[in-house]
């Protein structure tokens, strides 16, 4: 009975550490080529349940690790400028739950609207497409900060990001800055280059999946594509 528990324990650190190290990979590889937020659902989707997302993070457990722990922590630390910080009274899992729907409640939202153009239902690998497509386009918006936020707690050595902002204020306004600060400031740097990359892959990763799906005039399909990135940039302020 301990030998099996000790198996299984052992399994499960095994499975976290390798989800772990896949988050680089298909983090890299999405921001390589946007295309792949709809290709790669749709390779996937062809294979056996057992076999599917194997070489690269699933869709749920990516936005887990890039935006719901990452929101988590903002709850919790960074004061009660946003909606998130309001919510007291539940547990970590439940807050969890409840971000995770909340951050990928434009994901849901598009394929539903896809969903309702091809006539299709919803207990389909259709919509898992979609579903899977969509939430993998919320990297783009949610890596920039994940990287910001992890950074400046490391740096900070603190989990109050807001704190360790501050801390920043008083350095500019004193010009006594530290080896770390010059790092802050050089990270600070990547995550508005990676933002406005982000910004672009966005766009191009949903133009491409309203392509392949959504038979209209390309002016339509360009039409959609600004709206649904109007939404889901605006969307994301608040719950990345």
């Amino acid at each position: 009975m301990f030998e099996k528990l000790i198996d299984s324990f052992e399994k499960l650190c095994l499975q976290i550490i390798i989800e772990i190290l896949l988050v680089p990979v298909t983090i890299f590889k999405l921001f390589q080529d946007s295309r792949r937020c709809y290709d790669l659902p749709v390779h996937e989707m062809e294979k056996e349940k057992t076999e599917r997302f194997h070489d690269y993070l699933s869709p749920i457990k990516l936005s887990v690790y890039t935006s719901v722990i990452i929101s988590v922590l903002l709850m919790d630390y960074s004061g009660q400028q946003n909606i998130l910080s309001k919510i007291k009274g539940l547990s970590m899992v439940e807050k969890a739950l409840f971000i995770f729907l909340m951050n990928n409640f434009t994901a849901v939202l598009f394929s539903v609207i896809l969903l309702w153009y091809k006539k299709e239902k919803v207990n389909t690998a259709t919509f898992r497409t979609f579903l899977f497509s969509f939430i993998y386009t919320t990297v783009y918006t949610s890596t920039p900060f994940f990287i910001l936020i992890i950074s400046t707690m490391f740096l900070g050595q603190t989990i109050n990001v807001q704190s360790y902002l501050g801390h920043l204020n008083q350095v500019l306004d004193s010009g006594d800055y530290s080896s770390r600060d010059y790092i802050f400031f050089i990270i600070f740097f990547l995550f508005f280059a990676l933002g406005i990359i982000g910004l672009i892959k966005l766009f191009k990763a949903l133009h491409y999946i309203l392509k392949e799906n959504f038979r209209y005039h390309p002016y339509v399909v360009w039409f959609f594509t600004l709206l649904f990135f109007l939404i889901q940039l605006y969307y994301a302020r608040g719950f990345v």
